[in-house]
């Protein structure tokens, strides 16, 4: 009995020690964040925000109409890391105003900066000094990516002065190929011209890394939503997150100016097809869960049961150019085609959303595409109704 009792005394200790072992951790990082003081009324989006684990900036999204004060966002961290100011703080997000947040790995020797605001989200309206009926885009706004990475981020500049960034591309899944690379060697980047600036769109090769993992290509793409980053390995399709809200009249047409200079591929049967790109307009209903609108991804953005309208590029009316660095625009007019009647009234109240996609080779998607297709957009503008 006695050296029972002695086994089950020792067993603890034994134990405590095993636990106390393990090495601490060095991951500093925010996993989600929910602001339960926040109504749900003005909340656009999920109330629990989850988080990839390569973004630094937290946008909390509200409608137009509501003014921000003293707010206390709560905070799910890496094992053991801690955060300063402490979860639950409360802080001043008026004035769509950034709060700076320190994340500290368990460890002490790794920390993470975020910044959190709270705004409005970007909606898809007309040019303010226009007839109400059109949006242009022309691709002046870009920054390098804040991040480890030298890629550009293209963004709009809302009616408060700040950075929207609602074009997304597949930039940072190429990343994971080749970190390192500048930004004339990722699939997006901006270049200038005459004009000003626009996006260039790339089919590259994804090196042994890519070939091993079965996505041997990559296309240049460049599209109004997000990309997650989670999902681009496991789950590419859906790692592409179309749509934003939308809050002009029913659209009619997608005018841009572009350069195209292809090339040929092997599809998945051995057959060489010519390739051509990819570009589309979108306007859908999405489910809300949540509160949260669920956005169409690359498995169902052309196929989805709550599409409205789709505005599609014929690849027959494509200009091939011969040399792109010497050629010049070439203009595109695409019409919407009606799937289902348009509701007046979840129009105007901003039930729809919309995407706009460009794309350097049109099974980019499936991995499949020639590598040096190029495609280069300006002046992109939706006519409505």
């Amino acid at each position: 009995m006695k050296r029972k009792l002695i086994a089950i005394l020792l067993f603890p200790l034994f134990f405590a020690g095993c636990i106390q072992d393990e090495p601490l951790g060095i991951e500093a990082d925010i996993l989600e964040v929910i602001v339960p003081d926040l109504p749900e009324a003005v909340q656009l989006g999920a109330r629990t925000i989850r988080l990839s684990k390569n973004i630094s900036r937290i946008n909390i999204w509200v409608s137009d109409d509501f003014e921000a004060g003293a707010l206390s966002p709560e905070f799910v961290l890496t094992r053991g890391a801690t955060i300063y100011p402490p979860s639950g703080t409360t802080r001043d997000f008026s004035n769509e105003q950034e709060q700076t947040y320190i994340v500290t790995s368990e460890d002490g020797n790794w920390y993470r900066e975020y910044i959190v605001v709270v705004r409005p989200k970007f909606v898809f309206t007309a040019d303010p000094t226009g007839d109400g009926r059109t949006r242009t885009f022309r691709f002046e706004n870009y920054q390098t990516f804040e991040g480890n990475f030298n890629f550009h981020e293209f963004y709009e500049i809302s009616p408060t002065g700040n950075k929207d960034f609602v074009w997304a591309s597949g930039n940072l899944g190429f990343a994971l190929t080749n970190s390192a690379a500048p930004a004339e060697s990722y699939p997006t980047f901006a270049v200038s011209n005459e004009n000003g600036s626009a996006v260039q769109l790339v089919t590259r090769s994804t090196g042994s890394f890519g070939a091993m993992v079965g996505m041997p290509i990559a296309s240049g793409n460049l599209f109004l939503g997000t990309f997650d980053m989670t999902r681009a390995l496991a789950a590419p399709l859906q790692a592409t997150r179309f749509g934003v809200p939308y809050a002009m009249g029913e659209p009619l047409e997608l005018n841009f100016w572009y350069k195209f200079q292809g090339g040929y591929f092997e599809d998945e049967h051995g057959v060489e097809q010519r390739d051509f790109p990819s570009v589309y307009a979108v306007l859908f209903k999405p489910e809300i869960v949540d509160n949260d609108a669920v956005l169409l991804d690359g498995s169902n953005v052309l196929t989805a049961d709550n599409i409205i309208s789709v505005a599609l590029l014929d690849p027959s009316q494509v200009i091939h150019s011969e040399n792109i660095e010497t050629a010049e625009f070439s203009f595109a007019s695409i019409p919407f085609v009606p799937r289902r009647a348009i509701d007046a009234q979840r129009l105007a109240n901003r039930e729809y959303y919309i995407t706009i996609v460009f794309a350097s080779s049109h099974r980019g998607q499936y991995f499949e595409g020639a590598v040096g297709n190029t495609l280069i957009v300006n002046e992109v503008t939706l006519v409505s109704r």
